[in-house]
């Protein structure tokens, strides 16, 4: 019997521990595991941030050291597929590591920001180690993908964008002698009356120190270098009355939208630095009767484009005729009790007088002319040229930026829009239904022809500028959101539809919003509203120039708030006090706070485990 018990006690024992050392290397290898998915995703996240292989290993060692699992240097490997800055999978691996080689995209595949981690475990026996049984090696790996990010960067360029800039007194042009903070506006220095060349351009874009868009320009590049040239792609886009798409070059010698190539000739840091403010006309030249009345002192003329008095979309306005007169005021007509009419000549851009001398010559046409082709946006001719003295479409910026990722985005990557505004909007798009000079431009909106002036509608006795469609006003805070699809059913719920065509009610913030529902909204409690795409969006409110225009900064919370998980109900400033940043949303009190908030934005473009 004792025999007998001897044996079994030994066999007792070594099931027992065989049962317990089991379950010792099941919680080891479990704790391993989770500390190696870990350890990839660190990896992963300074290889989003263009890191190196060695940046990287010391990520995951500390990642494992955190999780008290303490390795040799020589049982951790950490690889990517390609670091010898060949384009496609590094040969080595085919070796080194077989199983992440094979996942690794080639040459002719689109590349991918994988980590491969492995780790190498010596786990003791506690029990079974009395019976002589060595430790036992554990040994686990995972792949890490920082997604692909295809970013559009936005850019308010409107004038308000040298808010900051310090320059001379105008006075002799602007009539209220206040700062000229403007970039190629026309100076005294300038003026024809002191021997002045009133065509040459002057001020901030010269000089590349136009503020805040300069401290903007610097943050940008700041977070495009956090990013991994090659595999992420960024677009730069332009808005003032019209949104531009800036064509870069990738890594192929192609121009694009989206580009791989951040450095270098072309490429999106030089792209960045060669933005400028948009010219705006010279309001202060608009004949001095066309931009006030004896009645109300405001403007009577159509601020989308002064050459339309009718609003029609043309320049000839042949049902409002008047006796042309140097000063372009006729005081022989008074249809409307004003003591005149604006007096415009068809064929002729005369709603200015540029060269200043209180006169219409032949002279302020041709400089009108030079004016608009200095001012191309985009190369395409007068089409698209334009002589408002507004210059915010905030709708057609989110428009544009939506339809690149749209269009040109890889489905695997993650979408992001970052839109940096003053906030304001006081222009929509426009359909350009005639195409001449002096016509209103096509802006590229598919806007209904019913809108020749855009959503900004009137006409000379509406009493544009005071109405308050063209300009952000408290009329905005109070008054119901308007909505002017075909069918009532896919409004927005909450929001005014009376089929009219065209709607007067239906303005510049109501187009911003619909816009920003067409590029992100995905969740919407009427099951009838068209839906957007899965599309991150960060706008950034600048301070300096968003003053306390609460009606512009709640327009931004509300790009942020439908940008941060396609749900407009879901609004994390719902309750945030104004002038502060919230969700997805970030209020910079100066041009020297962007810097901090690009690292931020940066930092929340996330990471996933593959494998």
């Amino acid at each position: 019997m004792l025999v007998i018990f001897a044996i079994s006690l030994v066999a007792l024992i070594l099931f027992v521990g065989l049962a317990l050392d089991a379950g010792s290397l099941y919680v080891t290898y479990g704790q391993l595991k989770r500390a190696v998915d870990a350890a990839s995703v660190a990896a992963a996240n300074d290889f989003k941030r263009g890191r190196t292989v060695e940046d990287m290993y010391n990520a995951s060692l500390e990642v494992l050291n955190l999780h008290n699992i303490n390795l040799p240097h020589e049982n951790l490997h950490v690889y990517i597929c390609d670091n010898d800055g060949v384009i496609g999978r590094d040969d080595y691996l085919q070796t080194a590591a077989p199983v992440f080689w094979a996942r690794c995209p080639t040459a002719d595949e689109q590349p991918r920001k994988l980590v491969w981690v492995d780790a190498e475990l010596q786990a003791p026996l506690y029990f079974l180690g009395i019976l002589g049984f060595r430790p036992v090696t554990l040994r686990t790996n995972a792949i890490a993908e920082a997604a692909p990010v295809d970013i559009v960067l936005v850019f308010d360029i409107s004038e308000s964008m040298t808010n900051d800039t310090q320059t001379v007194l105008c006075t002799p042009y602007w009539d209220s002698g206040a700062p000229c903070p403007y970039i190629n506006d026309y100076r005294p220095n300038n003026d024809p009356s002191s021997g002045g060349d009133p065509t040459l351009p002057v001020g901030c874009n010269i000089t590349n120190s136009c503020q805040p868009l300069l401290q903007a320009k610097i943050a940008a590049r700041a977070l495009v270098d956090t990013l991994y040239e090659g595999y992420d792609q960024v677009a730069i886009v332009t808005f003032d009355t019209t949104a531009i798409v800036h064509p870069i070059q990738n890594r192929n010698g192609d121009f694009v939208a989206l580009s791989d190539k951040f450095h270098g000739s072309n490429g999106v840091n030089q792209t960045i630095d060669a933005i400028q403010v948009h010219d705006d006309p010279p309001f202060a030249r608009l004949w001095q009767n066309w931009r006030r009345t004896p009645v109300n002192s405001r403007v009577v003329v159509n601020p989308v484009n002064p050459e339309d008095r009718d609003g029609d979309g043309r320049d000839a306005d042949p049902a409002l005729p008047c006796v042309l007169d140097e000063d372009r005021w006729d005081t022989t007509q008074n249809p409307y009790g004003w003591g005149g009419v604006p007096c415009d000549a068809d064929n002729l851009l005369d709603a200015y007088d540029w060269d200043n001398d209180g006169v219409f010559t032949m002279n302020d046409d041709t400089m009108a002319r030079n004016f608009l082709a200095a001012n191309d946006p985009d190369g395409t001719g007068p089409q698209r040229d334009s002589l408002s003295f507004l210059s915010t479409c905030t709708g057609c910026g989110i428009r544009v930026a939506g339809n690149i990722l749209k269009q040109n985005g890889r489905p695997s990557a993650v979408w992001v829009i970052i839109f940096l505004s003053d906030g304001g909007a006081n222009l929509t798009d426009t359909p350009g239904i005639y195409g001449g000079i002096g016509d209103t431009p096509d802006t590229g909106g598919g806007i209904n022809a019913a809108y020749p002036s855009g959503y900004c509608s009137g006409a000379l006795n509406s009493n544009w500028w005071v109405g308050g469609s063209c300009v952000n006003t408290t009329r905005f805070l109070t008054e119901p959101r308007y909505c002017i699809d075909s069918n009532q059913n896919t409004c927005p719920p909450g929001t005014s539809w009376t089929g009219a065509v065209p709607n007067p009610n239906y303005n510049v913030l109501n187009y911003a919003m619909d816009k920003v529902d067409e590029v992100a909204l995905t969740i919407s409690s009427n099951i009838n509203e068209p839906l957007g795409n899965d599309i991150a969006i960060y706008t950034i409110g600048l301070g300096s120039v968003l003053g306390n225009n609460e009606v512009a900064e709640n327009m931004l919370r509300y790009f942020a708030a439908v940008g941060d998980d396609g749900n407009r109900e879901t609004n994390p400033c719902q309750s945030a006090a104004r002038r502060t940043s919230c969700g997805q949303y970030y209020f910079a009190p100066s041009g020297d706070a962007l810097l901090p908030i690009f690292e931020d934005i940066a930092s929340r473009i996330y990471t996933r485990i593959t494998d």
